[in-house]
């Protein structure tokens, strides 16, 4: 078994932060009203806007084993057989995801069942999954080990 953490954008990241301050500044408003009601609305400000996007910030990962991967974010979680998986591409795709990157790749696998993600370690990641021969798989390979040459001689 392997875990991934998810690759996260700065700035998504920062928008998360300033999510849940904003979110912490409207609990502090409504403590400070008091009531029942404000009370409660507290809670839930507090559970839906500062709990919830800090569970997808600091669960979401990519586990692997021999027979399958388990992508987990906060409540959400899919488990797909390995065997079942027929592409791996690189994208940028907007779509919602258990992905906190939008350097991202896109798992084909099943009858048309697609799901992106985006691991730290992309290269790592595909070796794992043993998806040398799938679309794309060897030039995501060869960017990134290019890119960390690159990097090394640049740092």
């Amino acid at each position: 078994m392997h875990v991934f953490n998810s690759k996260i954008d700065k700035w998504l990241l920062g928008c998360f932060i300033l999510s849940m301050i904003a979110c912490l500044l409207g609990m502090s408003v409504m403590l400070k009203l008091g009531g029942t009601s404000n009370y409660v609305m507290a809670a839930i400000i507090i559970v839906a806007g500062v709990g919830f996007p800090l569970w997808i910030l600091v669960s979401t990962r990519y586990i692997t084993d021999e027979e399958n991967l388990k992508i987990i974010s906060g409540p959400f979680s899919w488990v797909i057989p390995i065997q079942s998986i027929t592409s791996i591409q690189e994208t940028q795709s907007a779509i919602t995801s258990p992905a906190l990157s939008f350097d991202r790749l896109e798992i084909t696998y099943g009858e048309d069942k697609a799901i992106l993600v985006s691991p730290l370690d992309k290269t790592g990641f595909i070796e794992k999954l043993g998806k040398e021969k799938l679309i794309g798989a060897d030039k995501i390979a060869k960017r990134i080990s290019k890119k960390n040459k690159k990097g090394r001689r640049n740092g």
